[in-house]
C-alpha cells in the first residue's frame, strides 16, 4: 500500500454568504482561516454576497460563528463541491490523532 503513495482526500464545499458591506472583511478574512479561497463577489442592494470554496471539516460551527459576526444579519449556504487532497500539515495532525486514538484502545 505504502508504495502507492496513498493520500487523504477531504470534501470541499461551495459556500454562498450573504453578508451587509460593513462584515465584508470580517467574513473574508474568516474564510481564509478556514483554508477557504474566495472564488468572487457580487453586490445585491446593501448586501455583498462573498462565492468561495471551503473544506468542510472547517465549515462546523460556521452558522454560530457567521451570527456572532455578524450581529445576526449574515447567511450562508453551502453545497458539495468535490475532493481535494488534505494538505501535508493537516495529513500530519490527523494521522498522529489516529495514532494516539489506537494506542488509548490498547
Amino acid at each position: 500500500m505504502r508504495e502507492a503513495s496513498p493520500v487523504l482526500l477531504e470534501p470541499i464545499y461551495r459556500i454562498e454568504v450573504t453578508v451587509p458591506e460593513e462584515f465584508m472583511g470580517d467574513v473574508m478574512g474568516d474564510l481564509s482561516s478556514r483554508r477557504g479561497k474566495i472564488l468572487g463577489m457580487d453586490s445585491k442592494g446593501p448586501f455583498q454576497i462573498i462565492r468561495a470554496q471551503v473544506p468542510l471539516a472547517s465549515l462546523f460551527r460556521y452558522s454560530t460563528d457567521l451570527r456572532s459576526m455578524t450581529g445576526g444579519r449574515g447567511i450562508h449556504s453551502r453545497e458539495f463541491d468535490h475532493y481535494e487532497e488534505v494538505p501535508p500539515d493537516v495529513t500530519a495532525k490527523i494521522i498522529e490523532e489516529a495514532q494516539k486514538a489506537k494506542e488509548e484502545e490498547k
